[in-house]
């Protein structure tokens, strides 16, 4: 961000032509807030450049007071529904409950299983 606050990865899907994430930023008096970004970029490999120009294939929202305010942001978007690619061990449960809540067990059971494969060791024990 280029103003002193650190930013973490929380959860990251991804799906044909981008992803979307959710990140943690902490600023250097201790508040923690957090962001949605989108990255499209993949949609510009199949576009010319004159359909491409002046278009932006990244965004990001201002910063959110609470992961549940990323969630509903991400609501805009059936993200259950994509591939998970990370999500931090601190954050497994309320995703999966989120995932729960959006898309029903079955989601949930691909969501463990997708997760478990690409997850270091350490971190699988978390998402059981």
């Amino acid at each position: 961000m280029g103003d002193g606050n650190e930013q973490e990865l929380i959860l990251k899907v991804g799906a044909m032509g981008g992803s979307l994430s959710i990140w943690s930023v902490s600023a250097k008096d201790g508040t923690r807030s957090f962001l949605v970004k989108t990255d499209e970029t993949t949609l510009k490999e199949f576009m010319d450049e004159e359909d491409a120009n002046g278009l932006s294939f990244k965004s990001a929202t201002g910063q959110l007071r609470s992961f549940t305010d990323a969630l509903v942001v991400l609501g805009r978007y059936p993200w259950h529904l994509f591939s998970p690619l990370f999500v931090h061990s601190d954050f497994i449960d309320p995703v999966l409950t989120a995932v729960m809540n959006l898309g029903g067990e079955a989601e949930v059971i691909r969501w463990r299983r997708k997760l478990e494969r690409s997850m270091p060791e350490y971190e699988r024990r978390n998402i059981k």
